[in-house]
């Protein structure tokens, strides 16, 4: 069966007692105390199982499986305690949500069946898990794509910067990137908000009266307030409340969280949509990465520095990008266009900037039939 297990104990002849009865049944490693075992989790995961003794020095069972519980949610837990720990035990369950409990001496063949029904459980809860984020995405980005029919820009804004935040997320190794995903697409939701006359400023960078700051300032909230209503998303609310918040506590809101109190999902969110909106304005990926790395009072340096590794690896820093036509046939869903789609007689059917989506083709395509679309079209090489 998948997955490795974490046997946590402070004496080291039981672990390599688990280490001789499970070597051939099991892919596991050991840690030897409660610290050991979270470094492991942190950074030489992803396991399935802990297996913690109870009574262990600096950190014991119930404290460790309290944090793997808060820390690593999908870690399937289970305690190993003497005769006497009753009450002991029924504090762990309370506090560490414990899967299953085994007394000590527990004999070899006991243990491989709780062992067995831990790694059966966690994958139920990995596809019970998978299921969930699938049906939570699938929902948002349909969500999304009506959007752009409202606004096509604003969308195709939003899914470069869900595409890029997704990116840096991997760079930096965060867990449930998917939730940055849909938090960039929903992000500006609350622009919808806002008269015409101010979302046309806002996206053309002009300027904007005290007023029109005012309301612009309070999209990450209203998105928020939209977003929180939806069970589950609750992260994801959290993501998009603070993706206006600088490192150094200004900017929207307005309350004392700052560095490294924001939340990292929040952070990346910021950098991604600054970059992608401003080198739509300005052009070379370089200038505007030297531009925001300039701006640390602004921006976490540990994400720009992702920002730049994920650009370097997509074929380095561009000065501008490149851009190739192609016949309306051959548009493809996800591509992003590089100027306006035209009709013969003049309407704008697409703008620049919108990413390409299913809905798109579908209405392209009664455009291509009925009034006729000048070609070829222009897409960016991306």
């Amino acid at each position: 069966m998948n997955g490795r297990i974490l046997f946590v104990d402070d004496e080291e002849n039981i672990l390599l007692a688990h280490a001789r009865t499970f070597r051939k049944r099991f892919a596991f490693d050991t840690a030897l105390g409660g610290r050991e075992a979270l470094y492991r989790l942190a950074h030489e995961g992803p396991y399935a199982v802990v297996v913690s003794d109870m009574r262990m020095p600096e950190m014991d069972g119930v404290e460790l499986l309290e944090q793997v519980r808060r820390n690593h949610p999908e870690v399937v837990r289970v305690m190993l305690t003497g005769n006497s720990d009753q009450f002991t035990a029924m504090e762990a369950v309370n506090r560490g949500a414990i899967f299953r409990f085994a007394t000590k001496p527990c004999e070899g063949e006991a243990l491989a069946r709780i062992l067995l029904d831990a790694l059966e459980q966690h994958r139920l809860l990995t596809i019970e898990r998978d299921l969930l984020e699938r049906t939570l995405k699938g929902a948002v980005m349909m969500l999304g794509e009506l959007l752009s029919m409202l606004d096509p820009a604003s969308f195709g804004r939003s899914q470069q910067v869900a595409t890029l935040a997704v990116a840096i997320a991997g760079e930096l190794e965060m867990q449930e990137a998917w939730m940055l995903e849909v938090a960039a697409v929903l992000a500006h939701i609350g622009i919808h908000t806002l008269p015409p006359s101010v979302v046309a400023k806002l996206q053309a960078g002009g300027f904007l009266t005290a007023v029109e700051r005012e309301m612009c300032h309070r999209i990450p909230e209203i998105g928020s307030n939209l977003i929180s209503c939806v069970p589950r998303l609750d992260e994801v609310a959290n993501i998009v409340f603070y993706s206006q918040k600088n490192m150094n506590g200004t900017g929207f809101p307005n309350d004392d969280i700052r560095g490294g109190l924001i939340p990292l999902g929040a952070r990346v969110l910021r950098v991604a949509a600054d970059f992608v909106t401003l080198a739509g304005r300005e052009g070379g990926d370089l200038e505007v990465l030297r531009s925001m790395e300039g701006r640390q009072a602004w921006y976490d340096l540990k994400v720009l520095q992702a920002l730049r590794a994920v650009l370097e690896a997509r074929g380095g820093l561009q000065q501008a990008p490149e851009t190739r036509d192609i016949p309306f046939l051959d548009l493809r869903s996800g591509q992003r266009l590089a100027e306006d789609v035209v009709t013969l007689d003049g309407w704008v059917v697409l703008p620049r900037d919108t990413v390409v989506g299913r809905t798109h083709l579908e209405k392209l395509r009664n455009f291509h039939r009925l009034a006729g679309l000048r070609e070829p079209l222009r897409v960016f090489a991306d």
